[in-house]
């Protein structure tokens, strides 16, 4: 994750997050155009959205926390706009392993059965879903991330540490992680040749082709 050094002013923040900013050098590491993500060198990571829209986010951060694979949600603050400070994640994410694809694909492809092996007894829908309202073939049997992308994976040293950016998680249909990862690995190695080898490693048996096409057809529509 990129960090840019800014300033800022501290009277911009609700006053219940000063702490997180005073005598702190401040990062800019946003990725998404629509929120901003600060890093506060006192440890802290300061997510900044519209109003309402991080309380999904917050609530799964809270979750995936309690189970061990997720980072700490220091607090949730919903004024003019959202802010969700978190601690930051041991590790670094996936896009700093791309010298060993192979072993990267292992690592990831653990990761996600890891996360799709979790009960989902009283885990909330995945968003994910509405997009897949109506078609019946779709199901939501699997606790999902939901944008399981390279970023979004954290490995301390080639070992799964945790998993962040987790607002589009909940019970899914295992598809869409796998769509996304592969997609992923293709974005970041520039090539598809490891497409194959991760569908491998889930498992061929664990995955229906017509309905990955038609997810293909549909995230790649989006």
């Amino acid at each position: 994750m990129k960090k840019t050094e800014i300033k800022i002013n501290i009277n911009d923040f609700p006053s219940e997050l000063h702490y997180i900013f005073e005598n702190a050098n401040i990062y800019d590491s946003s990725s998404h155009p629509t929120m901003t993500v600060l890093y506060s060198d006192n440890g802290y990571y300061v997510k900044i959205a519209e109003k309402n829209s991080l309380l999904k986010d917050a609530e799964m951060t809270k979750l995936f926390y309690r189970n061990g694979m997720g980072i700490e949600l220091v607090s949730y603050v919903s004024g003019k706009k959202d802010y969700m400070v978190t601690r930051p994640a041991k590790g670094e994410d996936c896009t700093h392993y791309l010298n060993n694809p192979e072993r990267l694909c292992e690592v990831l492809c653990e990761a996600m059965k890891f996360l799709h092996s979790r009960p989902i007894a009283n885990v909330p829908i995945s968003s994910c879903m509405e997009t897949y309202a109506d078609f019946s073939f779709m199901k939501q049997d699997t606790f999902i991330h939901g944008d399981f992308c390279l970023p979004n994976i954290i490995l301390d040293d080639w070992k799964f540490s945790t998993f962040i950016d987790v607002g589009l998680a909940g019970a899914g249909d295992r598809h869409i992680d796998i769509y996304w990862a592969t997609w992923s690995l293709k974005y970041n190695l520039k090539t598809d040749k490891y497409t194959e080898y991760f569908l491998d490693l889930y498992g061929r048996e664990n995955l229906d082709k017509d309905i990955l096409r038609k997810v293909t057809e549909i995230e790649s529509q989006a």
